[in-house]
């Protein structure tokens, strides 16, 4: 009998260690400036009826290169005449648990006047706060886009 509770003690202090040495970080310790997202760098503005449209692609992975899964939210900010940049918005990041993930993101500055030149910019952010470096810049002159001429059908002989 006594060398079943032995045999028994010796297959718990086994469990019990495997169970530690099981628990605790999976991956590597990464130093937080490899964490923060790569920074977007094909940011564009354009001229719209109702304003100003950035659009940026979706930034997917970390400053390391490793893939990115926790992306959080975008900060906008925009600059006038070569001023410092000020945060205009904040983008959520609703989809990062959807199969299908938006690509693109696309904002639009409804609040310029015609005829001033802004610059702007886009900062990506974790869940967990981790900050990337600034997007490129992008600078454009406000103005009123011209509509698209028209197309007018023409019947043509024998058709």
């Amino acid at each position: 009998m006594v060398g079943v509770g032995r045999g028994a003690a010796l297959w718990g202090l086994a469990l019990a260690v495997l169970a530690v040495s099981a628990c605790g970080r999976k991956t590597p310790v990464r130093p937080p400036e490899l964490v923060a997202p790569e920074p977007i760098s094909d940011l564009s503005a354009v001229n719209a009826a109702d304003g100003v449209r950035l659009t940026w692609r979706r930034p997917d992975r970390y400053v390391d290169g490793a893939r990115m899964a926790d992306l959080g939210a975008f900060r906008v900010e925009r600059s006038t005449a070569g001023g410092s940049f000020a945060p205009l918005a904040t983008v959520a990041v609703t989809d990062r648990d959807r199969f299908q993930q938006a690509h693109h993101f696309t904002w639009l500055d409804a609040e310029t006047a015609v005829g001033e030149t802004y610059q702007y910019r886009v900062i990506s952010f974790t869940t967990d706060g981790y900050v990337s470096q600034p997007s490129n810049i992008a600078t454009v002159q406000r103005a009123v886009p011209t509509p698209a001429p028209r197309h007018t059908p023409h019947a043509t002989p024998g058709g």
